[in-house]
């Protein structure tokens, strides 16, 4: 998840293929939602998904 996140927060979009996914889906949230503390309240339930899928893959690459 941190090499996702990454990738898309430092314009790295080649460094995951996830990243620019995850870029386009933040950027939208900003011009929904530009005040601050409202986008990062709505983006909580993206994040978690993005957490929850990643366990999953994670889980599915050790068996």
């Amino acid at each position: 998840m941190a090499n996702i996140i990454n990738a898309a927060d430092t314009d790295h979009l080649e460094a995951d293929p996830l990243a620019a996914g995850f870029e386009a889906i933040a950027a939208g949230y900003g011009l929904r939602y530009p005040e601050d503390l409202e986008n990062i309240h709505r983006q909580f339930e993206v994040y978690d998904a993005l957490y929850a899928w990643c366990r999953l893959d994670v889980a599915k690459h050790q068996t």
